[in-house]
């Protein structure tokens, strides 16, 4: 903006000064002078005075009087020219920032929506040659467009935070069938317990046998899922959620370093 500012009053004033200059010099430079001798020689040759000290002094001011008004004059004119330029680039800044507000709210609605929800275990499977535990949690999509996913990411554990997150298998059912279409839910999804956690059995009287994991005073069992996708405008989304168990069930672990959408 600085630099800007002084282009205008310099471009004015080289302006004025040759301006100024090359009227000075055409009334009073060595052309008309010769000009006035060829007429002279015509005709009859005349002794011309030279001029007075007072006269040049007259024609000086003279030429310091158009020059200001000339120059004035530009001022004027390049005030003008830069205020409309100034509006000019204002008006553009306005409607770049609209059309990028608009270009962000269009992204916000018309991307897609994945939801990780409804956690429960924990299960066992039985009817296998080596028995395991297991959760299973829904995903649905509530946006606007269809989301294509490009990984999934998940992981138990226990501790006092969230452990390591790995990286699902080609064969897991979210990256088998990776396009969600609008308002598509899948049920029925799993995660298996490592061998690692120590699962137990927790009853009471008003509670039948049913699989609870075996914690310390300061430990927890935490079950966090993150899934990366994107939609046909947008990219880079990431939804993560992340359950912690607390009495005989799962409830949602709220720490936005582990649960999230973007």
């Amino acid at each position: 903006m600085t630099s800007r500012t002084l282009i205008w009053p310099v471009f004015t004033l080289v302006l004025g000064i040759a301006m100024g200059g090359s009227l000075f010099w055409g009334a009073y430079g060595p052309n008309v002078t010769n000009q006035t001798l060829g007429h002279s020689a015509q005709g009859k040759i005349e002794s011309r005075p030279h001029p007075t000290k007072e006269e040049n002094d007259e024609a000086l001011v003279h030429y310091t009087l158009w020059l200001a008004i000339l120059t004035g004059g530009l001022v004027i004119v390049s005030a003008g020219q830069g205020y409309f330029l100034l509006r000019a680039d204002k008006t553009a800044r306005i409607t770049a920032e609209a059309a990028q507000a608009q270009t962000h709210n269009f992204s916000k609605l018309e991307r897609p929506y994945l939801y990780l929800f409804n956690p429960k275990g924990l299960k066992l499977e039985e009817n296998v040659e080596d028995p395991f535990y297991y959760v299973t949690y829904e995903v649905a999509n509530y946006g606007k467009t269809p989301a294509t996913i490009e990984a999934v990411f998940a992981g138990v554990s226990v501790g006092r935070l969230p452990g390591e997150i790995g990286s699902a298998r080609r064969w897991d059912s979210l990256l088998r069938l990776p396009i969600m279409t609008p308002n598509e839910k899948r049920t029925n999804l799993s995660l298996n317990v490592p061998e690692t956690v120590a699962i137990g059995e927790y009853a009471d009287e008003d509670t039948p046998p049913m699989p609870a994991p075996e914690l310390n005073d300061d430990d927890a069992f935490y079950v966090r899922i993150l899934i990366k996708y994107h939609g046909p405008f947008t990219s880079d989304h990431e939804t993560s959620v992340c359950w912690r168990w607390e009495g005989l069930s799962l409830v949602s672990f709220d720490d936005g370093r582990f649960t999230y959408m973007r």
